[in-house]
């Protein structure tokens, strides 16, 4: 092969560089010695945002809180508040060694959804491990996270609910809407058209014709034949009752 890509994430990449790239240049020998890989091309990524997800990066920032002197449990609490504000599903830190005295003993900080074994694990844990050297003795810590975005196998969506709540609600916006256009042309009396008066309305009404509805139906000319509409009347009405038609269809 051309070469090897080996990709590094890391939270502070200036430093894993070096001055003018001499820690790459020592970490590339070392590859190539450690593993025997031709041409490594090393990637540095910066974590950035995620370096608080990643449990590498968190359990080797724990041990040197410890190394500096930081009580277990501020330390072990510290950390597991901060992965959770930064949107894990859960999270374990486990701190354990020569704590408070000659003993050895574990403690655990525990918060969210925590996975501890079968296929799961894989999937949905990330793990990471660091030691932190005292005068006691050595302390190790191990942090696991549940990532962000994992899917559970007992999680489950039911969309055809969604589907039919989606079609419920927009039938009853059909038909809302429909009720309000019949209530428009309800309201709308034959009175309301320009050039309709009383005398007019009662020679529609020897006709059979109580509605805008009914009117609709007739032509220019059988208005013209009406007792007090001419022409031109008639014209004006057909406009009007075109202009309320198209405003509630």
């Amino acid at each position: 092969p051309m070469g090897t890509r080996v990709s590094i994430l890391v939270e502070r990449p200036g430093l894993v560089i070096g001055r003018g790239g001499s820690n790459i240049a020592k970490l590339t020998e070392e590859i190539k010695g450690k593993f025997d890989v031709d041409n490594p091309q090393i990637e540095i990524i910066e974590a950035g945002d995620k370096a608080t997800l990643n449990a590498q990066i968190m359990a080797e920032k724990l041990a040197e809180a410890l190394e500096r002197g930081w009580h277990f449990r501020r330390a072990g609490h510290s950390t597991v508040r901060r992965i959770m504000e930064a949107g894990a599903k859960g999270c374990q830190v486990i701190i354990s060694g020569k704590l408070t005295g000659e003993r050895h003993r574990t403690e655990k900080f525990t918060q969210g959804h925590v996975k501890y074994c079968g296929d799961t694990v894989k999937d949905v844990m990330n793990e990471g491990f660091a030691v932190a050297k005292l005068k006691p003795g050595v302390i190790g810590v191990k942090v696991r996270i549940m990532k962000s975005d994992a899917k559970l196998p007992d999680e489950i969506s039911i969309v055809g609910l969604e589907v039919e709540k989606k079609e419920e609600v927009e039938e009853e916006t059909k038909e809302e809407e429909k009720e309000v256009k019949e209530e428009k042309k309800e309201k709308t009396k034959l009175t309301d058209l320009k050039g309709v008066g009383e005398s007019i309305v009662k020679e529609l009404e020897k006709l059979g014709i109580e509605s805008i509805e009914d009117l609709k139906d007739m032509s220019i000319e059988e208005l013209e034949k009406i007792k007090g509409i001419g022409k031109k009347t008639a014209k004006e009405i057909k406009e009007q009752l075109k202009k309320i038609l198209k405003e509630v269809e």
